[in-house]
């Protein structure tokens, strides 16, 4: 059975208390996404929600394993913000920036023909064939989010000294699973999810900045 009504609008009323202001609030938070009103839906109810969790956490006083889907939670929320909002940037707002266009590069073998079918080179027994080495395009999703938050930082919408902290952040959601939990003996503790919000207002402050003087 749920609690009692009164108890559960008295929860409710703490949870929402403190906070800067209800899910519009939190949606306006990401303003700079004007051409995908979805995504930035979508992210300010994952920011809501981290927030309301917290604070739920905080009303109900847990502590050790009864704190640890609360924390959990709020680290994937704030990983996925972080991940969504950084590639968005880069894809549409900076995708004609050098750095991004670096970023989707790399170079690789292209097997040519130029010798003719009727050539054959053969080293330690095994065929080789003749290619060119150029730069060729890498697919949005195989570029490590490292080495996205590392251009963030070179084109100025993210503070290098908070670029740690969003990896590991990352790194965290990813290996969040329980078998990879077992292997690594990971934890995923409260300053975690306290990071993953600290760091959103400069980081959305400075994305804010960095649009502005790209104008």
């Amino acid at each position: 059975m749920p609690l009692d009504e009164s108890l559960r609008d008295q929860i409710k009323e703490y949870c929402i208390r403190d906070l800067p202001g209800d899910l519009q609030w939190h949606v306006n938070q990401f303003n700079f996404i004007n051409n995908n009103q979805e995504l930035k839906a979508r992210l300010g109810r994952a920011f809501y929600s981290a927030r309301y969790m917290a604070k739920l956490m905080e009303a109900l006083y847990v502590s050790r394993e009864d704190m640890h889907s609360f924390v959990k939670f709020q680290t994937i929320q704030y990983a996925s913000i972080y991940e969504a909002v950084i590639s968005y940037l880069l894809w549409n707002k900076f995708n004609d920036n050098q750095e991004v266009k670096k970023l989707q590069t790399h170079k690789a073998y292209k097997p040519v023909s130029a010798l003719g079918s009727l050539t054959k080179i053969t080293y330690d027994n095994e065929e080789v064939f003749p290619c060119v080495y150029r730069d060729a395009k890498t697919p949005k999703n195989s570029i490590p989010f490292q080495d996205k938050v590392d251009c963030g930082v070179r084109i100025g919408f993210i503070e290098e000294k908070y670029a740690g902290d969003i990896k590991k952040l990352y790194e965290l959601r990813n290996l969040a699973h329980i078998e990879n939990e077992a292997e690594k003996q990971i934890e995923v503790e409260l300053q975690h999810a306290r990071n993953g919000y600290w760091r959103m207002k400069p980081f959305l402050e400075k994305v804010n900045e960095c649009l502005i003087l790209n104008k």
